[in-house]
């Protein structure tokens, strides 16, 4: 497979000389890789190899500014591939969500245990995703991650829930990857919030 992917780097090599930072770098990345993946047909079982090879076009095409931030040998390094692959990946998840739409359904579709507990709202925060800490009447804390829509969201997200709100919160626990940890971090993720 990786022969493959080193193949289609070298036959479509078309380098455009610009001088981008590394927030542009990943935006631009995320652009070409969502103008790919939305003309394919995407599949649970295709995802991760279109994925890659939408992310390898872009990669082809800013060619001397990967390398400038990522170092010359990004596909074969496969700690530089990730870094690489967190950053575009959090653009991409703004831009073009439809991409991820199945993959999330398929969590979801994986997740069998809703849980719930009540508490108050210790923090809100506005981040590259919303996180929030319920603080339980026992003193233990807990922190969520808004991922997807659900009817109550709008508590979130227009800012309607403050510190001390009394919620009650439906979740389900997921294993993300945590780029800078380098592992896979288990998540709760909100299904829902009633406030009390």
């Amino acid at each position: 497979m990786k022969k493959i992917l080193i193949l289609l780097v070298l036959v479509g090599n078309i380098t455009f000389a610009q001088k981008l930072t590394k927030e542009q770098l990943a935006d631009k990345l995320a652009d070409k890789a969502c103008a790919c993946a939305t003309k394919q047909e995407i599949t649970k079982d295709n995802f991760e190899l279109t994925i890659g090879i939408c992310l390898l076009e872009g990669i082809n095409a800013y060619e001397k500014d990967v390398e400038k931030h990522y170092g010359k040998d990004v596909i074969s390094n496969d700690k530089k591939m990730e870094e690489l692959g967190y950053d575009v990946g959090k653009k991409m998840g703004m831009k073009c969500p439809t991409v991820f739409k199945f993959m999330l359904e398929e969590e979801d579709q994986s997740v069998t245990n809703e849980l719930t507990l009540s508490g108050k709202v210790y923090d809100i925060k506005f981040e590259q995703f919303l996180t929030f800490i319920v603080k339980e009447e026992s003193g233990k804390i807990n922190q969520f991650i808004l991922l997807s829509y659900f009817d109550n969201a709008f508590l979130l997200t227009d800012k309607v829930l403050k510190t001390a709100d009394n919620i009650e919160v439906t979740y389900y626990e997921m294993e993300l990857f945590d780029a800078k940890l380098g592992k896979f971090v288990s998540y709760k993720i909100v299904t829902d919030i009633i406030k009390k």
